[in-house]
């Protein structure tokens, strides 16, 4: 071998001879990639579903707090008004009034708050929304009995409190499994 230019000698890869078939030193073949890329998928679809798995999780803890937090907002406002307050259709409060005008129906997404003696009280700053912009929470009440639902749809129907039969409807195509009353989760 002739050496460089420091001395050293030079390294030639060399050809080996295994069963047969000629191989490169240094290098890797088809099938050894092809194994390793496959591998690599194996991997990230594990991965991926894993990901997918604890979002849903996620977005359901959300919903589950949510809920939890209108219900005690609920509560602030029976103390005030003697009662919960109305539902419409569309399973929206009947509790805002933003300019001492009167009960309104509170959208999800903003603020929660009505006149009580000629003063603003608040409730919730931004009554909260559904993480997934195609479903939506739905209240209902039930004033003579005195009591509210709160529904909304979870992702993961594995979760131990979903609750079967409902036929409330959670947004587009969504029906509700997951109910709020006020005494608690039902």
């Amino acid at each position: 071998m002739r050496g460089n230019l420091y001395g050293s000698p030079r390294v030639y890869a060399r050809d080996d001879v295994i069963g047969g078939f000629t191989r490169r030193a240094g290098g890797f073949t088809l099938v050894e990639l092809t194994i390793v890329v496959a591998i690599m998928l194996i991997l990230a679809s594990v991965g991926l579903s894993n990901y997918l798995f604890s979002l849903k999780k996620s977005h359901d803890a959300v919903r589950k707090s949510d809920l939890a937090t209108i219900s005690k907002a609920l509560q602030a406002f029976a103390n005030d008004f003697g009662g919960y307050p109305d539902s419409d259709l569309s399973g929206r409060l009947v509790a805002c009034d933003y300019n001492n005008t009167g009960l309104v129906a509170c959208s999800w997404g903003q603020p929660f708050s009505a006149y009580k003696g000629g003063k603003a009280q608040t409730y919730l700053g931004k009554m909260p929304a559904d993480p997934d912009s195609s479903r939506s929470y739905f209240y209902e009440a039930d004033l003579t009995e005195g009591t509210f639902n709160l529904y909304a749809a979870l992702e993961n129907t594995s979760d131990q409190y979903i609750t079967s039969g409902l036929t409330t409807v959670c947004g587009t195509g969504y029906t509700c499994n997951y109910q709020v009353t006020e005494s608690g989760v039902k």
